[in-house]
């Protein structure tokens, strides 16, 4: 190549293809996937995840629904939260099922600053944004760490979750995922009709695992999977749900792949369409 001739001229072609990838040039195109706000509005938003604020904030953009991490208390109320110990966002120590709800009050979350946010008690929030959201849902990721007998604590996870579904604001807007086989698996046989996905780490492995659970589909981290793997679940006869994405580069690689739900970063940069307010007559005048 001659010195003076355009720079995009002398670059081989892996290096040009790449340029052009990371430019985004193409607006992301949600058509046809489930948007779910990963933690309500994304790890990177103002509201700590799993806060009633990014949960709440997620359905106010007018996305499909939201994803939450929950856990399950001494005295069996559903709550949101990630880590296993309360020490990672909280003053307080131990796990969630080690406390009664009452006992949690005093164990806001402060790892993000000076403002506390109260752990979130599902029940008092959902049946109130189910009636606010109507066509929305609810992906219910399920961390299981029992502070007494396992399967005692199954059970009584199980039968909460059951419990909240037969709300009638919220009755089949569930979705349940988990790595445990043995919870989706009581989860299978005491409720059927709650889509199971299967959290998975190994494929093609955790498709077959899948099937074999009667999942409805697998979760995956984008960055994990690729579009004939995704391919490969569908003809299983599995949904499948991808996370891990927070950019439009991130958007347009995970939606290439034709999955059915994408639990995104940043929710707000896959809008369809305005947010509609309850109750306002948009007709033309």
């Amino acid at each position: 190549m001659l010195a003076g001739e355009p720079y995009v001229r002398r670059m081989t072609r892996p290096a040009l293809i790449l340029v052009l990838a990371l430019c985004g040039c193409s607006q992301p195109d949600p058509t046809g996937v489930r948007i779910i706000g990963h933690g309500g509005m994304g790890n990177d938003a103002t509201f700590p995840m799993n806060s009633r604020e990014a949960l709440l904030g997620g359905l106010a953009l007018g996305i499909d629904g939201v994803e939450f991490d929950v856990q399950l208390t001494a005295d069996t109320v559903l709550v949101a939260y990630h880590d296993q110990d309360l020490s990672t966002l909280t003053v307080c120590t131990g796990l969630i099922n080690s406390r009664t709800w009452a006992e949690l009050a005093n164990c806001p979350n402060t790892a993000g600053g000076d403002i506390p946010y109260p752990i979130v008690r599902l029940d008092s929030v959902l049946i109130q944004a189910a009636l606010d959201y109507p066509f929305t849902d609810f992906t219910l990721d399920c961390k299981l760490f029992a502070a007494g007998d396992w399967w005692s604590y199954l059970h009584a996870f199980t039968s909460a979750v059951i419990n909240l579904n037969e709300e009638p604001a919220l009755h089949g807007r569930f979705v349940v995922e988990c790595q445990v086989d043995d919870f989706l698996g009581l989860m299978r046989n005491e409720q059927p009709g709650i889509p199971l996905f299967l959290y998975a780490t190994d494929l093609p492995g955790d498709v077959d695992r899948a099937f074999r659970l009667g999942c409805a589909g697998i979760t995956m981290n984008n960055a994990k999977i690729s579009e004939a793997e995704v391919q490969h679940a569908h003809k299983a006869g599995l949904q499948v749900a991808l996370f891990g994405v927070g950019s439009s580069w991130g958007h347009n690689d995970a939606l290439a792949k034709r999955p059915d739900r994408l639990q995104t970063d940043a929710p707000e940069e896959l809008l369809r369409d305005p947010v509609p307010v309850r109750g306002r007559d948009e007709s033309p005048e």
